[in-house]
């Protein structure tokens, strides 16, 4: 499909993880990407970063006031930034998420933010797609916060019908930075294969996905997935690059703050 199609007109968000990091010059490039982004996810020091980083990135969202401000939530694991397998019971998985939640959230209220969004990091991103009582709980454990909040993660058959059970809405994300399977969904991130990926793979991606809302597996075999964000890496050397790519790329960009609820409210209203 070429651009000019009906897909042409599409509107994506852009979304960009801040507090992830300690320090380390890395939210130097992350400031560097704020820029592209149309919406913010920012880590709520489960699987990284902290409160004194989560509020350092509230500052700086500041200077972007259309910009969609979101939690970053995973599993507890800072020792293994959140992509070891960990196992929670349902009681202890939706603590740990309102434990989150409401300390960002309490955060934000100081730079007169409302929580707009959560989207979901490492394991607990990847275990969603496929899991019944994991995609429950989170998804439960979201709308029972707040129901006005817009989950972000990727698409599933098993996460769109637990997300119809609770009525909570979804933004669904595709990336350009991951590889996926035979079954549409990404694979979790392999240093090897996906540490250090050439603009020109970043691109054709990109292509396939805005133009024909479709990725390619590791087979080889086209699907054709649902999205409405995009993730703006910022652990690639070249992020920045991907940035600009993906931003000149897309053909309306769209904060989460306007996302249409329309279809979630009573027939009457």
């Amino acid at each position: 499909m070429a651009i000019g199609s009906e897909t042409s007109g599409k509107k994506i968000d852009l979304n960009l993880n801040l507090a992830e990091h300690y320090g380390l010059g890395r939210e130097a490039l992350e400031r560097d990407l704020l820029p592209f982004a149309s919406s913010v996810s920012i880590a709520t020091g489960a699987h990284t970063g902290d409160i004194f980083q989560a509020n350092l990135a509230l500052e700086a969202c500041q200077a972007y006031p259309n910009t969609s401000i979101g939690a970053l939530i995973s599993y507890p694991d800072v020792i293994g930034f959140g992509i070891r397998k960990v196992q929670l019971s349902r009681e202890e998985l939706r603590a740990t998420i309102l434990a989150q939640l409401g300390a960002l959230a309490a955060l934000a209220k100081q730079f007169n933010y409302e929580l707009n969004h959560v989207r979901i990091h490492g394991y607990l991103y990847h275990q969603m797609l496929t899991n019944y009582s994991v995609a429950e709980t989170v998804t439960k454990t979201i709308q029972d916060f707040s129901q006005w909040l817009i989950i972000v993660a990727p698409y599933s058959k098993v996460l769109k019908e637990v997300i119809s059970w609770v009525n909570l809405r979804v933004s669904y994300e595709a990336r350009v930075d991951l590889r996926y399977d035979s079954e549409a969904h990404p694979i979790a991130y392999e240093y090897d294969k996906d540490g250090n990926l050439d603009i020109n793979v970043i691109a054709d991606r990109a292509r396939k996905l805005i133009y024909d809302s479709k990725v390619v597996s590791e087979e080889g075999v086209e699907n054709k997935i649902q999205f409405e964000t995009i993730h703006l890496p910022s652990s690639p050397k070249n992020a920045l690059e991907i940035a600009k790519l993906l931003k000149g790329m897309v053909p309306v960009l769209s904060s989460l703050k306007e996302f249409d609820y329309s279809v979630y409210l009573p027939e009457f209203l």
